[in-house]
């Protein structure tokens, strides 16, 4: 029997997730949690959804799903993970996940407590791209340096350019941030690479509004420097990059991968074995998510490089000034 799956946003990140699913055969979207019934009712026509809520506590503790994807505004992503997981509800939180360490601690731990699994959708470190390029890394020699960049101009952004208020891409009201947008993606992938990094650096620039528009992080380990660069505001030109004595290996777009490739010292081009995964690869995280709760396993790496991640963008926050209520 498939697991029933809660949805919990109706953006077009929802919409990607969903055609992902029909992809999955162990998973089926089931129910959805809206504040206004209407659309609620709109979306589940729309996806053939059995269950329509306006009340969280109600939907949470229905027995009309088995799990739950959530990918409502950063401002909510906490209070309703928690909901859910404390009904016994498993849960695939939209990146960035939460705010800070403690917070994705409290989930991790509330998941263990209540014997359900808790995953992160971060759907680029699902792809086989990283493992790839970990198999590559010795082909370069010594790593000395990473930059992994993801910028983009947001489809928004001229309104905002043009004096439109309360765009909620924009809103730091809604704990949004590029960083928590984009910059999640570099850092994340370099967590997962890398682990934990001894030493974090952050600069970053900010719209009249004091909405956290781009910047830089840096992360230094033993004998190597990592950038992670993002922006909502610019668009990308340099490919992602990890430098070696003996060469480099790069991706072409962090968010959207087509291709990566190892250039050796000697100027010697090597395509490594990448197939494209567009227009959507969120069927990875589905899988594994479907696997863990039929394993009834926790997905202990994944949350580990969560819990790191929102450490290393809570402190390059806290450094740029790009705070939320103290958090």
């Amino acid at each position: 029997m498939a697991i029933r799956v809660g949805i919990i946003g109706r953006n077009f990140v929802v919409d990607w997730m969903l055609a992902a699913m029909e992809q999955v055969p162990e998973l089926r979207p089931a129910a959805i949690y809206s504040r206004n019934e209407e659309t609620g009712r709109e979306f589940a026509e729309k996806y053939h959804l059995d269950a329509v809520f306006t009340d969280l506590e109600a939907f949470a503790a229905s027995d009309a799903f088995d799990a739950a994807y959530i990918a409502s505004p950063n401002l909510c992503h906490f209070d309703q993970a928690m909901c859910l997981l404390r009904h016994g509800k498993h849960v695939l939180l939209e990146k960035p996940g939460v705010l800070t360490r403690k917070q994705t601690e409290t989930l991790v731990e509330t998941a263990n407590a209540n014997h359900v699994v808790y995953l992160e959708a971060m759907r680029l470190v699902f792809d086989d791209a990283l493992p790839i390029i970990r198999d590559a890394l010795p082909e370069i020699g010594t790593l000395r340096r990473v930059t992994a960049e993801f910028t983009q101009y947001s489809s928004r952004y001229d309104r905002v350019r043009a004096g439109e208020p309360h765009i909620n891409a924009f809103d730091p009201a809604l704990c949004n941030a590029a960083i928590l947008d984009m910059g999640c993606y570099p850092i994340h992938a370099l967590i997962s690479l890398f682990g934990e990094p001894a030493h974090v650096s952050a600069e970053a620039y900010h719209l009249e509004s004091g909405f956290e528009a781009g910047g830089i992080a840096l992360l230094r380990y033993d004998g190597f420097v990592c950038e992670a660069i993002w922006s909502k505001v610019c668009k990308q030109a340099a490919p992602t990059t990890f430098m070696g004595e003996d060469g480099s290996i790069l991706l072409d777009d962090i968010n959207h991968i087509r291709r990566i490739w190892l250039v050796r010292r000697s100027g010697e081009t090597v395509e490594l074995p990448y197939r494209e995964k567009l227009p959507n690869n969120m069927m990875y995280e589905l899988r594994e998510f479907a696997g863990y709760i039929a394993s009834g396993t926790q997905p202990e790496k994944r949350n580990r490089d969560s819990i790191l991640t929102a450490a290393v963008i809570e402190e390059a926050r806290r450094q740029t000034g790009t705070t939320f209520d103290g958090l």
